[in-house]
């Protein structure tokens, strides 16, 4: 452990420097990303034993937004990325590129390291296993979490049923859909994720057949319609959470998660424009199609280095981080958005955490924002003894997923309807263990 620690900090000095310099030696630094990786993937392996966890699905997605379409791009050229623009590969070519992957370095890195230094710490809370959960209630949290998905359900039939929403249509349809348009659906969306993550502590698919049915017709009404994350966020972070319930890294898991990777994700992207349900026989593979889609991100990293020197963008200093905080405690006011000028530039980008830690302090944001995020996620997924308590975890780190490839500003907010739920759940177990009075007529 501490020989892997050793040669995080070898890499991390590495990368500093080169980002100081200008990051100009691409192959240099290629030659450095892949070295962090390969580290990363090692520890991820070895830290808990051939199990996932809620931190290191979180890990897996950053990596991949940051590097999934660097590295075969790097290594294999244009035939990686050859369904997109030109224009919007302009980012390969900017004086910045390096820069930017360098800034993932720092962050993966920074964020291993803080589990790492937990890890030295704490090597015996980190064997835990299911043995060690208190697995009573798990009916009542079964119930609650099918209510939740149950309230999805009806939200998407409701809108079908009075035709302001099309069963299998286009992701146009989609998206000018009432549904999609309506307020109320990034409530649904996080109470989709929610219901998911405490169906997943109740027990698995056999035991809970009926709730897990629920959730994969809501799915198939995300996918027809050209969806992918508002479902595969919750899966990624219930492939955590298994794992910190004691279940191993499996074969059918492997499989399935390749499944997804090479053909889900390539599909849906590659068809939702013409509609999935009426191009079936169209769906195939894609060696480098999701890891394209999620590297993309890579782009607002080199971007936001143009725009701080150009003078387009200033540093923020933490206002996109305590803005939203504010504006929680002022909900019937008009907000201030710290990254709207942002939004501005990249309409229809995203974001991601690497470029707006950068854009709030420099190199020393994207360290304490990546360093807290690992050590709290580690410490939580750790420490909670509860399934309510991993559950909410879970949730947490759904939100946080979602922000991979987006910005901050939502966190705070979806954080506390997580808690919101928590304490609902909290609640109906409390009153389910009361004695009930009998009354004589």
């Amino acid at each position: 452990m501490l020989i892997r620690l050793v040669l995080y900090i070898f890499c991390f000095i590495t990368s500093y420097f080169l980002f100081v310099q200008g990051g100009q030696d691409f192959v240099f630094i290629v030659g450095v990303t892949v070295v962090t990786v390969l580290l990363s993937i090692y520890n991820m392996l070895v830290m808990y034993k051939g199990r996932l966890s809620l931190s290191t699905v979180l890990l897996i997605y950053t990596i991949l937004t940051q590097f999934g379409l660097l590295l075969p791009f790097a290594f294999f050229g244009q035939s990686t990325v050859e369904n997109y623009k030109d224009w919007t590969l302009a980012f390969l070519t900017s004086n910045y590129l390096g820069q930017g992957i360098l800034l993932g370095n720092i962050a993966v890195i920074s964020y291993d390291v803080a589990r790492l230094i937990y890890m030295l710490q704490h090597k015996k809370v980190v064997e835990s296993n299911k043995a060690n959960y208190q697995m009573s209630n798990s009916d009542t949290i079964a119930k609650g979490s099918m209510l939740l998905i149950g309230i999805v359900l009806a939200y998407f039939a409701f809108h079908i049923l009075f035709g302001s929403m099309r069963l299998f249509g286009t992701y146009d349809d989609y998206m000018n859909s009432s549904a999609y348009n309506s307020p109320l659906y990034q409530y649904i969306l996080i109470t989709f994720y929610a219901g998911t993550l405490y169906l997943s502590v109740s027990g698995g698919i056999k035991k809970r057949i009926a709730g897990w049915g629920l959730w994969f017709i809501v799915v198939v009404i995300f996918a027809m319609n050209g969806n992918k994350g508002e479902f595969l966020y919750s899966l990624l972070a219930v492939f955590g959470l298994k794992g910190v319930l004691g279940q191993k890294i499996t074969k059918n898991m492997v499989i399935g998660s390749l499944a997804i990777l090479f053909v889900l994700i390539p599909s849906i992207t590659a068809l939702r424009g013409e509609g999935i349900s009426s191009n079936l026989g169209q769906i195939s593979g894609s060696m480098f199609g999701a890891f394209s889609e999620m590297g993309m991100q890579l782009r607002t990293s080199v971007y936001t280095l143009e725009n701080l020197a150009n003078g387009t963008f200033h540093y923020l200093y933490g206002q996109s981080y305590w803005q939203p905080v504010v504006n929680l405690f002022l909900p019937f006011m008009e907000h201030d958005i710290a990254t709207a000028k942002v939004r501005m530039e990249f309409p229809g980008y995203g974001y991601n955490q690497v470029a707006e830690s950068y854009l709030n302090f420099g190199v020393i944001g994207v360290v304490l924002f990546f360093s807290v995020v690992g050590w709290l996620l580690i410490k939580y997924e750790n420490k909670c003894k509860t399934l309510l308590g991993l559950a909410f975890c879970g949730t947490v780190t759904c939100v946080l997923i979602n922000a991979t490839r987006n910005y901050f500003a939502f966190v705070p907010g979806q954080i506390v309807i997580m808690s919101v739920f928590y304490f609902w759940f909290r609640y109906t177990i409390k009153q389910g263990k009361k004695p009930r009075r009998h009354h004589e007529l």
